[in-house]
């Protein structure tokens, strides 16, 4: 589905990405993992478009898309999460799903000048896409509650609600499960289960190996902006090197 070929992103000299390839298959959640400052972040933003990249190739689904900005990239179905839960903290859950919503007439100058009969239809539909992905996350009882309210569970799951507002065919998650209480960590766990046997396919930066060992498979592992593993993680933890850069036990 995705194929990234000699990825480098330099800043000043530093070289956070260099000459990462990694391909991700269809309908399987892949993981990247590595120690801090392994450049994880970083390329996942590089295959959004958040950040370009200083050289190389990313092809999504046949097409080249190097050189196309985020907001190409997520109408193509690549959409990504960040490491940090980014939701609009006076607006209400309802309202942070919504504003996710691609091609919302309602927001488009001809919607302003032709009126509520020409964007009302597409508002209804959207809403209702909004309010079926909250009862699927359990979290319809918050609909009217303003985000910056809930627990940081809770905003992961808005955050994750909101990248599938845009039917993403590959979501990027970076770190889904930090900062989450043990119990909501499980709960996402099954959610992101239940996405992936429903078609999606998924690539998650993730530090709780306990978690990647149940979702991901295969796994990436980078340290120094380099991959210097991928496979299984029970291949990976019989290799002294990738033992001895990142993984413990």
């Amino acid at each position: 589905m995705l194929a990234a070929r000699d990825i480098h992103r330099h800043f000043e000299g530093m070289h956070a990405v260099d000459g990462v390839s990694i391909e991700v298959m269809p309908e399987r959640i892949t993981g990247l993992i590595g120690p801090n400052g392994a450049g994880k972040s970083t390329l996942l933003a590089v295959l959004a478009g958040t950040l370009p990249a200083s050289s190389g190739t990313i092809v999504f689904q046949g097409e080249d898309i190097t050189r196309l900005p985020a907001y190409q990239r997520a109408r193509r179905g690549l959409v990504r999460t960040f490491q940090l839960p980014s939701e609009f903290a006076q607006l209400t859950v309802l309202e942070n799903l919504m504003v996710a919503a691609p091609d919302n007439r309602g927001e488009s100058l001809l919607g302003a000048l032709l009126g509520k009969r020409y964007w009302m239809p597409d508002e209804t539909r959207l809403v209702a896409q909004a309010r079926g992905l909250l009862k699927r996350f359990g979290m319809n009882a918050k609909e009217s509650d303003y985000a910056g309210t809930l627990s940081g569970g809770q905003k992961r799951l808005v955050e994750i609600m909101r990248a599938l507002m845009l039917r993403p065919k590959l979501l990027l998650l970076d770190e889904p499960m930090s900062g989450v209480h043990p119990s909501i960590v499980d709960e996402i766990a099954g959610y992101l289960e239940t996405l992936r046997d429903e078609g999606l396919t998924i690539l998650m930066v993730e530090h709780e190996l306990h978690m990647v060992d149940r979702l991901c498979d295969p796994v990436v592992v980078m340290a120094q902006g380099k991959v210097i593993g991928q496979g299984g993680m029970a291949a990976l933890r019989k290799q002294p090197e990738i033992v001895e850069a990142y993984l413990v036990g």
